[in-house]
């Protein structure tokens, strides 16, 4: 290992390559079916909450 020399910004240290926030495809992990019906159903019931405040906020477009 070399001596670490004085900071200059003209000139700053190289640094190691960054790695890639994406996973290869090797790594993931394959979902079991638990999973996907746990996601679908978090989907669903966001759907349902878009649905409502949609209907709440013509509602209250109407009264004005």
């Amino acid at each position: 290992m070399e001596p670490r020399r004085p900071f200059d910004p003209l000139h700053p240290t190289p640094l190691e390559p960054i790695p890639s926030p994406l996973r290869p495809s090797s790594q993931y992990v394959p979902r079991n079916d638990e999973s996907v019906r746990i996601l679908k159903e978090i989907l669903d019931r966001l759907t349902a909450i878009e649905n409502r405040l949609k209907a709440v906020e013509e509602t209250l477009r109407t009264r004005r």
